[in-house]
């Protein structure tokens, strides 16, 4: 697989002759946000040199006040889609080693002990089959990032994103059923 084209939002533009491109701060909003309605944050973030919003001059230079940049979003989006195929390959090509090495041992009293444990000891079922565990939910996370990262950028306004954030940086909690790798049942 190859990586998505990275799509890093831009601080400033230049503004264009009448009829380019960024002719006009509803144009410029349409092509950064996805929304020309949203002007009004590209005026407000240059009010020390922009009295007007019908202002524009050819070659002055605006900020662009980048809180939800939807390509950039996007294109994080189809990273980890890019890396969740990585990690899936990879784990599979792991899990196939393992097996391999599980059939080395056989059937006998050695092969057992090695398979499910001897004592209180953890065998090779019991460790691989936590390892898959946790693997699988990182291929899980690694699908709904992608989701919630283009839902951000179809439908998050500006205002929107400190909650957002917020949200994004607490942790959930573990689940309380559930082991973390290394202890024991």
């Amino acid at each position: 697989m190859s990586s998505p084209e990275s799509t890093e939002p831009p601080e400033t533009i230049t503004v264009t002759p009448p009829g380019g491109e960024y002719d006009s701060l509803w144009k410029i909003a349409d092509e950064f946000f996805e929304d020309g309605s949203r002007w009004q944050s590209i005026y407000e973030a240059n009010r020390d040199v922009l009295n007007d919003p019908n202002g524009l001059r050819v070659g002055m230079t605006l900020r662009l006040p980048m809180e939800i940049y939807p390509r950039h979003l996007r294109s994080v989006a189809d990273a980890f889609d890019v890396e969740r195929g990585e990690l899936a390959d990879a784990v599979r090509q792991a899990a196939a080693e393992l097996n391999s090495i599980g059939d080395f041992w056989g059937t006998g009293k050695e092969a057992t002990a090695f398979f499910k444990g001897q004592g209180d000891g953890t065998g090779y079922e019991l460790v691989s089959g936590r390892v898959m565990e946790g693997t699988e939910a990182l291929l899980d996370a690694h699908k709904d990032i992608p989701t919630l990262l283009r839902l951000m950028a179809d439908g998050v306004e500006t205002a929107d994103w400190d909650s957002v954030a917020a949200i994004l940086s607490i942790p959930p909690d573990p689940d309380k059923d559930r082991p973390v790798w290394g202890e024991s049942r």
